[in-house]
């Protein structure tokens, strides 16, 4: 695996797939844990956070994650705000049409079972979406951003990655147009932290969600509520609420 990772980290384009060599290679490492300590909810969790984790530590030991002051400073608060709307408005858009184009959700029982317990909370809610995005954003995304590549091939092929990596069908077109959208913020606000937050809000939601529904959250269905054409109306609304909330965050 080293020897594969110092051969890829010799070119530009293919330097782009060493986090996700690395993601898979921690993952199936976690797939040994559970056959040797038991599957379970709570096996389960504790194995995804520690691939997570040792993902991150990894990157951050090849120069691929960078850690800095600067994570936690930027003066503008007008591109925050912004990037909070657009962000937001983009994950409504996309939960309503994901819900109108009824994929399947090959992993809500075991979503479910990891909302129940204190172990899944914090990987689906918090390390999670951390690792994710320092993968992601700060890893891939970064990666392509400093090494002169397009701004739009750079953020459509981190967006992709990030769809594809989920697996989950319901998920992955979400993925990708949020990952989208977290791209252009990153992009502009060359800040990992603000995505991570917006991140980490948006699963803790989800979370809070199966907690307080249960399994009722598979069988609430918004269109029975407001109407076919009232959902398609919100989802035009929330996505050029989303543009245009972009288009106001400053580089």
């Amino acid at each position: 695996l080293r020897g594969i990772i110092v051969l890829l980290m010799k070119n530009v384009y293919m330097k782009t797939l060493v986090p996700l060599l690395v993601f898979a290679g921690m993952q199936a490492a976690s797939g040994v844990l559970l056959r040797w300590a038991g599957v379970s909810t709570t096996t389960l969790s504790i194995a995804v956070m520690l691939s997570g984790l040792f993902t991150v530590l990894v990157l951050w030991k090849i120069g691929m994650v960078q850690f800095s002051r600067q994570m936690l400073q930027h003066p503008n608060r007008m591109g925050w705000r912004a990037s909070v709307v657009a962000a937001f408005s983009c994950i409504v858009a996309v939960d309503l049409l994901s819900e109108l184009l009824r994929l399947p959700d090959i992993m809500a029982e075991q979503f479910m079972d990891m909302a129940h317990n204190w172990w899944g909370i914090v990987a689906i809610a918090v390390v999670g979406p951390i690792v994710e995005e320092l993968v992601f954003r700060e890893a891939i995304l970064g990666h392509m951003l400093r090494s002169g590549i397009d701004k739009w091939t750079a953020i459509v092929v981190s967006a992709l990655l990030f769809g594809i990596i989920h697996g989950n069908p319901i998920q992955i077109p979400f993925a990708i147009a949020v990952g989208t959208v977290f791209g252009l913020i990153y992009y502009r606000m060359r800040n990992v932290v603000l995505t991570s937050i917006i991140h980490v809000t948006n699963n803790s939601i989800a979370v809070l969600e199966m907690n307080l529904l249960g399994d009722g959250t598979r069988e609430i269905h918004y269109y029975d509520y407001l109407g076919m054409g009232t959902e398609v109306g919100l989802i035009v609304v929330s996505a050029l609420v989303c543009i245009i909330a972009i288009r106001q965050i400053d580089i």
